[in-house]
C-alpha cells in the first residue's frame, strides 16, 4: 500500500473518532434538552415559567400538555408551544430541559392602553371602533394592527373613499401598556362615472341602471351616498339584474363579466356588466307529478301559481315550490324533495315544466351556525329559519329562510351554505352575514298645495333594526304654516317569539283655521296593533285606537262674542268647540304582491278596513275602506310602468248621527284638479261656505309613469300622464239655521293631467297639473298641486 495513501486514511479515520467523541454526547445532551426521539421518552420533575410579569405561572403550566412525573416527547412539547402561541399572550415561546426542570421562557404581548384615530372627519370614532378587533386593555399583536388597517380601509371603500390611507403609531407607557393610534388620510371622494352594459337588448341601459342599487355620481349624491362602489353591493346588483331577466322570461340569461375599473386620473369607477340574454321563454306544459303514493298531485295543482301560455318567470316557481312543500309538509311529508324540472324546446322558445314531489334522505338538522353579525342578535337571523336544531332539513325552507334576511334590509350581504354533520344523517347550516347601517336621518323642506299650502319642513329618525333587536322605531315632527305635527311608531315584529307583530302609534297634531279649514283644532291619540302573518302576502291586523279632538276656535266668520253678521251661526253647528273622543277597535285585512313598496314596478295591492267606534268615547260608528292598485311594466326596456288605483268607503252611524268631523273629507289628493276638501257636501251661507265632506266616497285612478328623457336616472325624475275620478257624497246633518243650504249630491268629478315625480334624498316629491272636467257646481278646483310622502 503506498505510504502517502495510508496516512491519508489514517488520518480521516481519526478525525471522524475525534468528530465522534465530540459530536455524541453533544448530541445526546441536545436530546436532553428538546425531550426524546419517538424511541425515547423523558421525564421531568418541576415545570418553570420565566419572563412572565402578567400572566400567572398556572396559566402557563394549563396549556401545556407535559405534566412532571409523565412522560414526554416533541410531540407534546410542539403541541405546548402552538397552545401557548395560539392564546394571543405571547409573542415569543421556548421550551428547554434543564437537570430535572423544565423551563419555559415566553415574551408576553404587551397590553393596548388607549385607541385613538386621528385624521378621520367623515367617519367618526363610534363608526370606526366597532369594526377593529384591536381593543383598550386587550392584546396588542402585529396580526391585529395590520387586519385592523385593512377593515378601516374597507370601511372607507365603502363610504366612497378610495384613495384613503390608514397607518399606525404606537406610543410605550409603563408597565408594558402600549397606546395606539390610527393615523388616517381619508383621501378625496371618490364616485361612479360610469354604468355601462355590453350584450344588452331586451332591456335598455337606463332601465337596467334604474334596477341597480349603485348609482352614477350626479349633483345629488352628496346626500345619497349611492355612488360609492362596494364590492359586495355590486354583486348584489348583479342580482337583481339576473332576477329582472329570470322574470321576464330570459331562463338562459348569465352575467359573462363585471368589470370595476378605477380611473386615477378622474377619481372615479367606470363600471362594465356584459351579459348574455338568450331567447325569451313562455312556459308550456305544467305538471305537478308525487312519487309519493299518498300525495296526490292532482289535489295540488290549484297552488301552481306558473299558468301554460305566460311568460317564464323564475320567481313563480320559486313561490309555488315553497307553497307546494307546505301543503306536503302538513300531510306529514317533512323529508319531501319539490324540484321543479323545465323542458325546453328550443324551436319555439317554450319550457315545460314538472314539478316533481319525491321521497327525499332523511336529514335532519345538527347545528345552525351564526357569523359575522356584529350589530344584529343572533335570535333575529335564527327566527327567519322555520326550522331549528332537531328538525327535519328542507332545502326550500332554506332558500325561503335566505331570501327573507336579504329583504329585511339589516344585512349588506347574506348567504347560507350547509356542511356535512357529524353523522350521515345530520346537516350543519352556516349562516354568513354582514351588518349594515340602517338607521337615517332625513330633513326637508319645501312648498305644499296641500292641506291650505304653504311651506313645510320635516325632521325624522327611523331606526329598522333598533338596537340590533329587529325591532322597528321612527320618531317625526313637521309642520307648515298652518300645522304642526309629531309622531312615533314602534313595532316589535315577532311578539312572543311568534311570526305576528306588536306595535304602537302616537301622534299629536295642530291644525290652524284656512281658506277650506275654518276652525282650529288639536288632535292627538294613538293605536296599538297586533298583525299576524297569514301567508307571505296576506297578513291580517288588529287595532284599538283612540282620538281626541279639541276644537279650540273658529276662523275669520265667528267671534268670541258670537256669529258676525251673515255666518248664520253655522260653526258651532257644523264644528262644536270642545273636546271630542273617538274609540274603536277594528281590523284590516291586507293582500301585497309588490315588488318594492318605495319604487312599485309591480303586482298587486289589495286592503279592506274597519273600525267600530263606541268602546267608549262620544262617536258611535262603523268605519269601512277599500284600497286596491295595481303595478304592471307596459314596456320593461324603456321603464314605463303602468298603475290603476280605486278606492271606496262608507261610514255608517251606531245608534246615532255620525258628526260632520267623522266624515270622510276628500281633495286633490284622491282626484287632482280639486282643492283640499275640495269636492263633497258643503253647507252654504249668505257670505261663505263650509266643507262637511260624506260618508260614502268612491274614487279610481288610472296612470303612466315614465323616465324623463333629458336627465339620468340617478336624479329619479319621472314623469306621468294620469286620469282621475270619483264622488263623496252622504251626511246626517240636520236642523240648519234658516236662509243656509245643504248641497250634496253623488256627482261624478274627474279629471286629467300630467305630473312631475322627483324620488328625492328627502322622500317621494310630486307636482301635479290638472284640468277638472267634471263637477258640482259647489266644488273648489285647483290647477297645480305640490304634494311630499310616500306611495302607501
Amino acid at each position: 500500500m503506498n505510504p502517502m495513501n495510508s496516512f491519508k486514511t489514517f488520518t480521516r479515520g481519526a478525525a471522524r473518532a475525534a468528530v465522534m467523541t465530540v459530536a455524541v454526547p453533544a448530541l445526546a445532551a441536545q436530546m436532553s434538552v428538546i425531550g426524546a426521539t419517538q424511541a425515547h421518552a423523558d421525564v421531568v420533575r418541576n415545570i418553570v415559567v420565566q419572563g412572565n410579569s402578567r400572566v400567572d405561572p398556572e396559566t402557563v403550566r394549563n396549556y401545556l400538555t407535559i405534566e412532571p412525573g409523565r412522560n414526554f416527547g416533541a410531540a407534546e412539547i410542539n403541541e405546548s408551544v402552538k397552545a401557548l402561541y395560539g392564546t394571543g399572550l405571547f409573542s415569543d415561546v421556548k421550551i428547554s430541559r434543564q437537570g430535572n426542570n423544565l423551563v419555559v421562557s415566553v415574551k408576553e404581548n404587551n397590553v393596548v392602553g388607549t385607541v385613538r384615530f386621528q385624521g378621520n372627519k367623515k367617519l367618526k370614532k363610534d363608526m370606526l371602533q366597532p369594526i377593529i378587533e384591536t381593543k383598550s386593555r386587550g392584546v396588542l399583536t402585529q396580526e391585529k394592527l395590520d387586519g385592523d388597517v385593512e377593515r378601516i380601509k374597507e370601511a372607507y371603500r365603502r363610504n366612497g373613499r378610495s384613495e384613503a390611507g390608514v397607518t399606525v403609531q404606537t406610543t410605550p407607557r409603563d408597565n408594558g401598556r402600549i397606546d395606539v393610534t390610527f393615523v388616517i388620510n381619508e383621501g378625496t371622494r371618490t364616485g361612479i362615472a360610469s354604468i355601462d352594459f355590453v350584450g344588452n337588448k331586451a332591456f335598455s341601459n337606463s332601465r337596467l341602471r334604474d334596477t341597480m342599487t349603485t348609482k352614477r355620481t350626479n349633483i345629488t349624491s352628496w346626500l345619497s351616498k349611492r355612488d360609492t362602489f362596494d364590492e359586495s353591493r355590486f354583486q348584489s346588483d348583479q342580482e337583481l339584474i339576473r332576477r329582472l331577466y329570470m322574470r321576464n322570461g330570459f331562463a338562459d340569461f348569465r352575467i359573462v363579466s363585471a368589470e370595476a375599473n378605477f380611473d386615477e386620473a378622474a377619481n372615479r369607477y367606470r363600471l362594465v356588466i356584459t351579459v348574455d340574454e338568450g331567447p325569451r321563454y313562455r312556459f308550456g306544459t305544467v305538471n305537478v307529478d308525487s312519487s309519493i303514493p299518498e300525495v296526490d298531485a292532482a289535489n295540488l295543482k290549484g297552488l301552481v301559481r306558473t299558468r301554460e301560455g305566460r311568460v317564464f318567470n323564475a320567481t313563480l316557481i320559486e313561490r309555488t315550490t315553497e307553497d307546494l312543500n307546505t301543503a306536503v309538509a302538513r300531510k306529514g311529508y317533512s323529508f319531501a324533495q319539490i324540484r321543479p324540472r323545465g323542458d325546453r324546446n328550443y324551436e319555439n322558445h317554450t319550457i315545460d315544466l314538472t314539478y316533481l314531489i319525491d321521497e327525499g334522505p332523511r336529514l335532519y338538522v345538527e347545528r345552525i351556525n351564526v357569523r359575522g353579525n356584529t350589530r344584529t342578535r343572533d335570535y333575529v337571523i335564527r327566527r327567519e329559519f322555520d326550522l331549528s336544531e332537531g328538525d327535519a332539513y328542507n332545502r326550500v325552507i332554506i332558500d325561503k329562510a335566505e331570501r327573507r334576511l336579504k329583504n329585511l334590509g339589516y344585512f349588506k350581504t347574506v348567504s347560507v351554505t350547509t356542511q356535512p354533520g357529524s353523522t350521515p344523517d345530520k346537516v350543519v347550516i352556516d349562516v354568513q352575514v354582514e351588518d349594515q347601517s340602517t338607521g337615517s336621518f332625513q330633513v326637508g323642506g319645501g312648498y305644499t298645495t296641500d292641506q291650505g299650502g304653504g311651506f313645510i319642513a320635516s325632521v325624522s329618525m327611523t331606526e329598522k333594526n333598533f338596537l340590533g333587536r329587529g325591532q322597528y322605531l321612527k320618531v317625526s315632527v313637521g309642520g307648515g304654516v298652518d300645522d304642526r305635527t309629531a309622531n312615533l311608531s314602534f313595532t316589535e315584529p315577532y311578539f312572543l317569539g311568534r311570526r305576528m307583530s306588536l306595535g304602537f302609534d302616537v301622534f299629536y297634531n295642530q291644525a290652524k283655521d284656512t281658506d277650506f279649514r275654518p276652525y282650529n283644532m288639536d288632535s292627538w291619540g294613538g293605536t296599538v296593533r297586533l298583525g299576524l302573518p297569514i301567508t307571505d302576502d296576506f297578513n291580517v291586523q288588529f287595532n284599538y285606537k283612540l282620538v281626541q279632538r279639541d276644537v279650540t276656535s273658529y276662523g275669520s266668520s265667528y267671534t268670541q262674542d258670537g256669529p258676525i253678521p251673515g255666518g248664520n251661526g253655522l260653526l258651532p253647528l257644523l264644528y262644536p268647540e270642545g273636546s271630542w273622543i273617538n274609540s274603536s277597535v277594528g281590523y284590516q285585512l291586507t293582500y301585497s304582491t309588490i315588488d318594492n313598496l318605495q319604487d312599485p314596478h309591480d303586482g298587486v295591492f289589495l286592503r279592506f278596513a274597519q273600525d267600530f267606534a263606541g268602546v267608549g268615547g262620544d262617536g258611535q260608528f262603523m268605519r269601512s275602506i277599500i284600497d286596491a292598485r295595481y303595478y304592471k311594466e307596459l314596456w320593461p326596456d324603456s321603464g314605463v310602468i303602468g298603475f290603476v288605483k280605486g278606492g271606496a268607503g262608507n261610514i255608517t252611524g251606531l245608534g246615532k248621527d255620525v258628526a260632520v268631523l267623522d266624515n270622510f273629507f276628500r281633495g286633490g289628493e284622491t282626484i287632482r284638479g280639486f282643492e283640499s276638501f275640495g269636492y263633497g257636501g258643503r253647507v252654504q251661507g249668505v257670505n261663505d261656505d263650509y266643507p262637511i265632506g260624506g260618508k260614502n266616497y268612491w274614487n279610481v285612478t288610472a296612470e303612466a309613469q315614465f323616465p324623463l328623457p333629458l336627465f339620468p336616472e340617478e336624479f329619479g325624475l319621472r314623469g306621468a300622464v294620469f286620469a282621475d275620478a270619483g264622488s263623496l257624497w252622504g251626511s246626517d246633518l240636520e236642523g240648519l239655521p234658516a236662509g243656509t243650504y245643504l248641497q250634496d249630491d253623488s256627482t261624478i268629478r274627474s279629471s286629467v293631467g300630467a305630473s312631475i315625480i322627483w324620488n328625492s334624498p328627502f322622500g317621494l316629491l310630486r307636482a301635479d297639473f290638472a284640468e277638472a272636467l267634471t263637477k258640482a257646481d259647489y266644488d273648489k278646483t285647483q290647477v297645480f298641486r305640490f304634494s311630499a310622502g310616500t306611495q302607501f
